[in-house]
């Protein structure tokens, strides 16, 4: 393992959290395979990074990507969720989509086997306790493996659960990891659909995700094959839709994005995930992006913000996402149930754009520390917003959302990032 010059330099700034601007624009989401072939299309045909060796291969990339955010000489694996010394031999390279299972041997024509957006550095004796076990749910009769930080003992817990081997075997990921797998996957299922590279002319599998047992078997092969199958896909979307994007799975996109140059986007439009695999496409509800940009902060980029899970006020499972911030500072979220515009509000170097009924999230366990990639998150209690007195946040509702943080100009201040809208479903 290593870590290049280029990477040790990139890693002093906050890393984006969101995608540029123009990325998506030809993305069509009016129906499933509208979705399919839109996205297919912008994600299509990056590049192909050795898998070690060379200036920067996919250790520099992971290193970067799952960097400990208390310790730069660190990074946190995907399994165990423990933090260990970079270079270490303790972890190793996870593929989610396990390579047995279409395309075992790496080579000029096998860009799966180095795409970092489905590779993980994984605890190396919980790489492979899974081994290529398909995820599926397991039961208290699996065998458990914890998580540092986390409950165990009783099933399913804080823990890894695990039991038999190969097509018929189980794995059950941890449930603060078990959406990033999910998304890996699916990111897997649309980036992948044969054909061929369109800038190198080598060919590339088709990536399928299923619930039948039959086809991912008959993927097992132990050499490359033209159409594999993973799962279950039945139980990924579940985990998508029970662990939403968090800031760590943030970072290991733009990783990604970065070095490779294309990006998951499941992680950037979790909502893309029920139109293409549920043929959920025109939601009742809506989410819009304004004030924006924000002004920019003492790093030179506007503070953004982005969200996680969906806009299902039942659902409950809306996470807010504050990105490009200055690194190490502590802010906090804001609601309001209408748009406004206050210019540098309180002495503030940036705006205020919320109105109505105001609240804050700055209790001591919602106030949050940007770190050293410059953001953070909350998920977001819908049953009591805090207002004064507080409210439920209701189906068909108006909800606006902003993130205050600490920043410099060139004295301490404090700005905002931009706005986001909801109408709740």
């Amino acid at each position: 393992m290593k870590l290049s010059i280029l990477v040790s330099v990139l890693l002093v700034a906050p890393a984006l959290a969101q995608a540029p601007p123009g990325y998506y624009n030809s993305v069509d989401d009016s129906s499933p395979q509208a979705l399919r072939t839109s996205l297919h299309n912008v994600i299509k045909d990056h590049l192909k990074l050795p898998y070690t060796g060379g200036s920067v291969d996919t250790w520099d990339v992971l290193d970067e990507g799952q960097q400990d955010p208390n310790n730069s000489n660190n990074i946190i694996d995907v399994y165990r969720n423990r933090s260990y010394m970079k270079f270490s031999s303790s972890y190793n390279r996870e593929h989610s989509w396990p390579k047995s299972f279409g395309f075992p041997d790496d080579g000029p024509d096998n860009y799966p086997y180095t795409d970092c957006h489905m590779l993980f550095l994984a605890d190396a004796g919980y790489n492979t306790a899974r081994s290529n076990r398909p995820f599926r749910l397991c039961s208290s009769a699996c065998s458990e493996y914890p998580t540092d930080g986390g409950q165990s003992g009783s099933y399913p817990s804080d823990s890894n659960w695990g039991s038999g081997s190969n097509a018929a075997g189980t794995w059950q990921v941890w449930s603060g990891r078990k959406g990033d797998m999910a998304r890996a996957l699916l990111y897997a299922d649309v980036r992948y659909e044969g054909g061929f590279h369109g800038i190198t002319g080598q060919p590339e599998p088709d990536l399928i995700l299923t619930d039948i047992q039959s086809l991912i078997s008959s993927s097992n092969t132990g050499q490359n094959e033209s159409v594999a199958y993973m799962g279950l896909k039945s139980v990924l979307l579940q985990w998508h839709a029970e662990d939403p994007v968090d800031a760590r799975e943030m970072q290991h996109n733009n990783s990604a994005f970065t070095y490779q140059g294309n990006r998951n986007p499941f992680i950037d439009h979790p909502e893309w995930v029920d139109c293409l695999f549920n043929g959920a496409c025109a939601p009742s509800g809506s989410v819009e992006q304004y004030c924006a940009p924000a002004v920019p902060n003492s790093t030179g980029v506007p503070g953004h913000l982005s969200y996680g899970g969906s806009f299902v006020a039942a659902n409950n499972d809306l996470s807010l996402i504050a990105s490009q911030l200055p690194a190490n500072q502590f802010g906090y979220f804001l609601c309001g149930t209408a748009r406004d515009f206050v210019f540098l509000a309180g002495g503030s170097q940036g705006n205020l754009c919320l109105g109505g009924s105001l609240g804050r999230f700055n209790s001591i366990s919602q106030i949050r520390n940007s770190g050293l990639f410059g953001i953070f998150d909350l998920p977001i209690d819908l049953g009591s917003m805090p207002t004064n007195p507080p409210q439920v946040v209701t189906a068909g509702a108006t909800w606006t959302f902003q993130c205050w943080y600490r920043d410099f100009n060139p004295g301490t201040t404090s700005n905002f990032t931009d706005a986001l809208e909801f109408v709740f479903e």
